[in-house]
This record gives structure tokens, C-alpha cells and sequence, in this order.
């Protein structure tokens, strides 16, 4: 971004579905303008309470609020009271981000249609590797108004949208990591039991799975100690079916080789640091799927399910062109635990042809950063279009 450049304001909509992956995603975003690229924004979200669980200064009761320099407001199903909302601003913003096809609010749009010059429309859309992307990334789609939108994609793939991360991330993570005071201070912090020496240490966060009793199995039978880390969400039911007992956060409990520990939930600010502690990460969706790719440590990712099962083309995609550099042993590994688990069923061979592989796979994610960082940052990607539709 050009220093000298003025800041412009931006307007996000959020509608939450996925739990906390779209309202995680926007206000990283969100941040990210603002904190880095010295953007002024406004964030419009219909469920306040998901923003809050992330970030726990937010106040759900309130309809606007400031929060870390970022303008926070309930975007409101009611007929009148968004455009009673919007209206008592002084003029629209320079760019409007739709996240995820969520549909602008009719008056706002109409709104946009005549003001001069019209906001600079865009749709970010969800992460996808699959190759057409790279041939719709950027482009306009008119609509009934006259209006261009733009497509905004996520991607791992060249000639896209990057993915998003903080300019100093990967300084801060070196420093977590190398310092040992640091990241003691911070487990005390935040009640996550210190890493246990000689154990493979895992973070377990996932939709819910049913081939977690096969891997809780495995860990437990196995031959070497497993130091599982599980935030309370929906996994927490199968862990107390697997153990037989009640679990709450702040639990730990231990079955031959496997120690499980149940973490409450983590501030969206402190989960990569969890990351950087672990030795693999099992994620979810799309919000810590990016975080893992920078935690530069071998990942597991759950693929958010749909009913067409259109997500298993997109993780094939990514499995393409996340292992096109692995040797055929590694990717293999990788490959078939990854599509086990999102199918899953977990095969007891599997699980052992991964952990061989390991190795192999945690010097492919360090590689793996640089070449995200040669695609360029999603959010500096993103200014850099908008400023070239100004």
C-alpha cells in the first residue's frame, strides 16, 4: 500500500452461520485494516453474541460501539431499523465489503446506487484452491442496479487473493516459540497445561467427527505418550462419551498414553498461540485452517460440510496444490488421514503412516510459508485492488 495514500473507510457485512468462522474472518479483516493499513472501518454483524465469544470487550447489548478502533454494529433484520441506522450517517463509504454472498441490506444498496462516487463493491468470498478461481478473482459481476461487484477469493493458489495475516505474525510467532519464559507465562495465563516433555502434542479442533473414538483409540493404545489439547465445543460430547465421565474446561484426564486436557474457549487473539505449541493441529472451516497454514506446523483440516458435498472438490484442490512439492510417501500420508477424517473413519494405519511422515511434513509447512508470503497478504491484496478501482 502507498504510505501517502489517504485512508479510506470501509463498510463489512457479516451474517454468522458458521458458528464463528465468518464473524472470525471479518473482524481479523476488520482488524487488520484498521491496525495495519490505517483504514477506518465499520463492522456490521447480525449476531453480536459469536463476536463476543472471540472477543470477550465486545458488548452484544449494544447497537454501535468502539472496539479497538473499529466501529462495531447489530446489523438488524428489522424493516426500518437499519436504514434508520444508516441513514443517521454522514455519507457511504469508500468500499463495501459483502463477506460470503450474505446480501447488503435493499436500502443500503439502493443507497450506494446514488451516491457519487458509488462505494467500490466487493464480495469476499470463501477459501477455495480450485482452479477456475484464479480465473474469476477480480472480476465484475453487474447486477440489476447497474452496480459492478467485485469477487474477492481466498486462495493458495497464484493470481488470487492470498491469505490473511498480521504484518509482524510470523516475528511474533518465532518469538512465542524460542522463548520459554514467554509462552510459560502465557499457558498460566490462560490455563493450558504446560507441554509435556517426550509427548506428541496435538490441539483438537473439529466439527463433530464420529472417528474421534477410533483416534482417541489409537493415541491411547499407541506406542509413544499424546498430549491432546481440546477447546469446549462441539467435539466435548464424543470426549465424555469416549472417557465415560462428565469433562469440563480446565479437566485433565489420561488413558494409557493419551492425556487430554479440555481448554475453555480461547480468545480469537490467543488461539495461534496454541498452534505454535503443538506439534500437529487438527482445525476446522476456514478461519483457523489459515492460522495453521502460518503456524507453519503439519495440520489436519476439517472441511466444512455441505450437502452437496461440494467441499470434498474444494479439499481435493487444496490437497492438489498443498502437496505437489511432498514426496509420494508423505503425500500419500497425508492425503489419505486427511480425506479419513473428513469422511470420518479412521484407519489404525493411516494414523501410523502420518506420524512416519511427520517429520517430512513439518519441514514441507515451513516451506509452505514462503511460498504463501510470495502470493502476497489477502488484506494488502485487497487494498491494492480497491485502489485500483478508485
Amino acid at each position: 500500500m502507498n504510505p501517502n495514500t489517504p485512508p479510506l473507510q470501509w463498510d463489512i457485512f457479516c451474517r454468522v452461520i458458521d458458528n464463528f468462522g465468518d464473524i472470525g474472518v471479518c473482524w481479523r479483516l476488520a482488524h487488520i485494516l484498521q491496525n495495519h493499513y490505517g483504514q477506518t472501518v465499520r463492522l456490521w454483524v447480525d449476531q453480536p453474541a459469536a463476536l463476543t465469544a472471540l472477543h470477550p470487550s465486545v458488548n452484544a447489548a449494544l447497537n454501535q460501539q468502539w472496539v479497538q478502533n473499529i466501529q462495531v454494529c447489530i446489523w438488524s433484520d428489522q424493516p426500518h431499523s437499519f436504514s434508520q441506522q444508516h441513514f443517521a450517517q454522514p455519507q457511504l463509504p469508500h468500499v463495501v465489503i459483502e463477506a460470503f454472498g450474505c446480501d447488503l441490506p435493499a436500502p443500503y444498496v439502493l443507497a450506494m446506487q446514488h451516491t457519487q462516487p458509488q462505494p467500490i463493491w466487493i464480495n469476499l468470498e470463501y477459501f477455495s484452491a480450485e482452479p477456475w478461481v484464479a480465473g474469476v478473482h477480480g472480476l465484475p459481476s453487474k447486477q440489476a442496479n447497474g452496480m459492478d461487484k467485485y469477487f474477492f477469493f481466498p486462495s493458495v493458489l497464484p493470481h488470487a487473493g492470498g491469505l490473511m495475516r498480521e504484518t509482524n505474525l510470523l516475528s511474533l510467532r518465532d518469538a512465542f516459540i524460542n522463548q520459554q519464559d514467554t509462552y510459560q507465562a502465557w499457558c498460566k495465563a490462560f490455563n493450558v497445561p504446560l507441554p509435556l516433555k517426550n509427548h506428541f502434542k496435538i490441539s483438537l479442533f473439529a466439527y463433530q467427527n464420529s472417528a474421534l473414538t477410533a483416534l482417541f483409540t489409537l493415541w491411547a493404545t499407541g506406542s509413544e505418550p499424546v498430549q491432546v489439547y481440546l477447546p469446549q465445543g462441539q467435539f466435548l460430547p464424543l470426549a465424555q462419551a469416549y472417557f465415560d465421565q462428565p469433562l469440563h474446561a480446565g479437566q485433565t484426564v489420561v488413558t494409557g498414553q493419551l492425556t487430554l486436557h479440555v481448554l475453555a474457549f480461547l480468545p480469537q487473539s490467543e488461539y495461534d498461540k496454541l498452534l505454535w505449541l503443538c506439534d500437529l493441529n487438527f482445525v476446522r472451516g476456514e478461519e483457523s485452517m489459515v492460522r495453521a497454514q502460518w503456524a507453519a506446523k503439519p495440520f489436519i483440516w476439517h472441511i466444512y460440510p455441505t450437502d452437496d458435498l461440494a467441499h470434498f472438490d474444494k479439499l481435493a484442490a487444496f490437497l492438489e496444490l498443498y502437496t505437489q512439492t511432498l514426496n509420494p510417501t508423505a503425500r500419500t500420508a497425508l492425503v489419505e488421514f486427511m480425506q479419513q477424517w473428513n469422511h470420518q473413519t479412521i484407519e489404525s494405519a493411516s494414523w501410523s503412516a502420518f506420524r512416519q511422515a511427520w517429520p517430512t511434513l513439518t519441514q514441507h509447512s515451513a516451506a509452505w510459508v514462503s511460498y504463501l508470503d510470495n502470493l502476497g497478504e489477502l488484506t494488502a491484496n485487497l487494498v491494492k485492488m480497491v485502489q485500483s478501482k478508485r
